[in-house]
Formats: C-alpha cells, structure tokens, sequence
C-alpha cells in the first residue's frame, strides 16, 4: 500500500518537475497566436549611465531592469553583446532631490526627488533606433525620514528605481512588439 502511494507521489513530483522547470518562463509573446521565435527575442541590456551626481544610482537601475525584464519574460536576456537581437540603452540625465515641507529652523521634514532616464533601443545587425512612446521616463518619489512613514534617501530612491525599471521593462516591450509585428498589443 505504502510503496504505491510512494510510487504515485514520485511519477506526480517527476511530471511536475518536467511542466514547471522546463517550460518557457513568463508569457510568450504571440502575434496573431504564432510564438515569436527566440532570435528575435533575444536583449542585451547595456549597463545604465549616470550624469548626474547621484552615486550608485545607475547600477541599481541597470540590475532592476535586468530583473523586471527576465520576471516579465518577453526577451531572453544575455550578457554577450554579440549574440543579442536587440540592445537597450540607458542613460539617468537628471536627479534631483527638493526638501518640500521645512521647519521652523529651516530643516528638512520631506523631500522629493525627481529622476528622468533616457532611453534608446536598437537593432543590432542594422542600428537601426526602434521609435519609442517616450525615449525620457521621468520618476518621481516623495519621502522623509522624520514623519509618517519613515525611511531614508536611499530607500526612497530604491522604491524609485523599482517604478523606473517598471516603465523601462513596458517602454522596451512596446517598442520592440511593434516593430515585430507591425502593430500595437
């Protein structure tokens, strides 16, 4: 009895084992119900610049944007320029950081910052620039570290970048879906 119960649960976690770690991550892109094929899929993400004095600010963009592109898994990413489709450009061209709300002693209670990066995607055989919607996504994030709910500069610029990768991943994605197909989801 128990040795066929134990043979049961081994064949359902080995099927289940084979549907979930070797199917295609995310939601394949379709037109008109065809999968797009994986060379056409395939992105090299360009690590992001920064000319503005925020430091740090570009690498945590450029990693969030790696991971909000792979979680949504419309492209393949890769770290090998030569072998991409595709490549995506960031440059962060503007932060900064306002006190909104002072005190009496001229002290900040909140601030604001405000980030734009601007955005470039490319063919890589041709270098042909595919159009975007907006080639500058503007961020804004409002925050303090003394009233209602605390936290510090950098992790409102966390909470920022996060948004940003967002708008970069939806950005890239339309862009690239309309100059495959033709047309917009």
């Amino acid at each position: 009895m128990y040795s066929r119960v134990l043979y049961l649960v081994i064949l359902l976690l080995f099927i289940a084992r084979c549907s979930l770690f070797n199917r295609e991550p995310g939601r394949p892109p379709k037109i008109d119900g065809v999968p797009i094929s994986d060379e056409k899929r395939i992105l090299y993400i360009q690590n992001v610049r920064n000319n503005t004095y925020a430091a740090g600010l570009h690498t945590r963009l450029t990693q969030m944007v790696i991971e909000e592109i792979d979680r949504r898994g419309r492209f393949i990413t890769t770290r090998d320029k030569s072998k991409a489709t595709y490549r995506l450009y960031g440059e962060i061209v503007h932060y900064q950081k306002v006190g909104d709300l002072m005190d009496l002693a001229d002290q900040q209670l909140t601030s604001e910052l405000f980030v734009v990066t601007r955005l470039e995607l490319v063919q890589s055989d041709s270098g042909l620039k595919l159009p975007l919607e907006r080639n500058e996504i503007p961020g804004r994030v409002y925050f303090s570290p003394q009233l209602g709910y605390r936290e510090s500069e950098v992790e409102a610029q966390n909470r920022l970048l996060r948004v940003m990768a967002l708008r970069i991943a939806e950005e890239a994605e339309r862009s690239w879906y309309y100059a495959v197909a033709g047309k917009i989801d």
